[in-house]
């Protein structure tokens, strides 16, 4: 099914806080929802139900698309596809080797997911892989041969209960506190600036 995707999201070359100086207003907001519901759904519907024209909808869409806060894609069921192994891959690198070795794992086409990351490991990926053979290989051979990697730690996912590629909306029941003047939560200790976008938790993707 196609659905939507908001930048930020699991997506390939992608920094976290999404497209920069964009801002997005409600419509904006609310023709992402609709398209995260239904990537097929059709401009005039949207319009209808937002209370806008075809047109607008059309034009917003091209906006979102051209500023790579938004895509429409197919997304498929890898065990579909033949795929009967899923997992993600941490992987510690030698110093001044974190390019060398991302490039490298983004050309394999059983990566689907790549980002650096902080903690004991320096970049994180999801693979998918036809068989325990399969991702044998992968990690015994062709991902050591990129050199520079000290050391890797894999873990299999063995059923998966969530899959999601809709955010919910920052002012709503789910929505993070904000920061108060003066600190976080009314306190007086400093606010660090930091990226929004995708959020990655200490022990999560």
């Amino acid at each position: 099914m196609r659905r939507a995707t908001v930048e930020g999201g699991a997506l390939p070359s992608v920094s976290p806080g999404g497209a920069v100086g964009l801002e997005l207003d409600p419509l904006d907001h609310g023709i992402i929802r609709h398209l995260q519901e239904d990537g097929r759904r059709p401009y005039r519907e949207i319009g209808r139900e937002l209370g806008v024209s075809e047109g607008t909808i059309r034009s917003r869409v091209r906006r979102l698309t051209e500023a790579e806060a938004l895509r429409v894609v197919a997304i498929a069921d890898p065990f579909h596809l033949g795929y009967r192994v899923l997992a993600f891959v941490l992987v510690a690198v030698e110093p001044g080797a974190n390019e060398k070795v991302i490039d490298a794992l983004v050309g394999f086409p059983e990566v689907t997911y790549v980002s650096a990351c902080t903690g004991r490991f320096d970049v994180y990926i999801q693979v998918v892989c036809r068989d325990h053979d399969h991702l044998y290989e992968l990690l015994a051979e062709r991902i050591p041969a990129v050199g520079g990697i000290v050391r890797t730690e894999t873990f299999t996912e063995l059923k998966m209960y969530k899959v999601s590629y809709r955010y919910p909306a920052l002012d709503g029941p789910t929505a993070p506190a904000r920061p108060q003047p003066g600190g976080v939560h009314g306190s007086k200790m400093p606010v660090a600036a930091g990226p929004a976008g995708r959020r990655r938790s200490a022990g999560g993707r």
